[in-house]
């Protein structure tokens, strides 16, 4: 019998019964059905970690990136009838549009954010993205009406524009993601953790503390293997819960947020 098949470098998936996941809005293995890091665009800058185990994935152009943004906001203003379900719905949607933008404008939004957040260094960033797209997200989700949702969201496509068409941006560092968290998580998995609320937040950590409890007795009922791929996932949820605390420590005292934050 031939022995199956090897898989990628870097595929460290197994499989498990799947559960919601807040920030996707779509389901997650707890033992990682999604590799337990991600790729970054060849657009992002990057360090010897990610050239090690990825190939980076295509970048998309910035017409591709800016008709992606305003069609979820006109599809989805075509049947929302309440600004809540249009967020919920356009935030799903442009999450691997900000991504992109990010990855290819955001200079060191991401760095000052994660040094403010874990060693209490509150300055203030060269490059502006990530900070205006996080209070974008805010703007959005305080929206009065679909109007006022609709003139936001415009003037949020229209900030990811003026970036694109400063070109050449700065690319996003990933040099604080790599140092601080090995890389564990994605680019967009700690814009999600910034613009959430402390109460999204908050549900987020519960899943997590249930899905670590699930990990922990998947591996003791393998005496003898080695369990990769769940191993893989805990390290990185423990990573997520690390940026999490964090963030929600810095709201509360005001300090380790850049200080043009929301």
């Amino acid at each position: 019998m031939p022995p199956p098949p090897r898989k990628p470098v870097g595929d460290e998936t197994e499989p498990f019964t799947q559960r919601p996941d807040s920030f996707v809005g779509g389901t997650v293995s707890p033992s990682g059905s999604r590799p337990a890091v991600g790729e970054a665009a060849i657009e992002a800058s990057q360090g010897p970690w990610r050239e090690r185990a990825f190939t980076p994935r295509a970048v998309m152009p910035a017409d591709e990136v800016l008709k992606g943004l305003e069609s979820a906001v006109r599809v989805t203003l075509a049947t929302a009838n309440h600004p809540r379900v249009a967020f919920d719905e356009v935030r799903r949607a442009w999450r691997p549009f900000l991504r992109q933008a990010l990855e290819q404008c955001g200079g060191d939004g991401l760095d000052v954010w994660l040094v403010g957040l874990l060693h209490k260094s509150g300055r203030k960033p060269q490059d502006l993205l990530f900070v205006d797209l996080v209070g974008a997200v805010a703007r959005l989700r305080a929206a009065r009406d679909l109007a006022q949702f609709e003139e936001v969201a415009l003037q949020s496509l229209e900030r990811v524009r003026t970036a694109f068409d400063s070109l050449p941006a700065r690319k996003l560092s990933l040099k604080q993601l790599e140092k601080e968290l090995d890389g564990k998580l994605e680019v967009d998995e700690l814009f999600a953790i910034a613009s959430s609320t402390d109460d999204e937040l908050a549900r987020r950590l519960e899943e997590i503390d249930g899905t670590m409890g699930q990990l922990r007795d998947q591996i003791r009922t393998r005496p003898g293997t080695q369990p990769d791929g769940m191993y893989a996932n805990f390290v990185r949820l423990k990573a997520e819960v690390r940026v999490i605390d964090a963030e929600l420590q810095a709201r509360k005292t005001g300090v380790g947020r850049p200080t043009l934050l929301p």
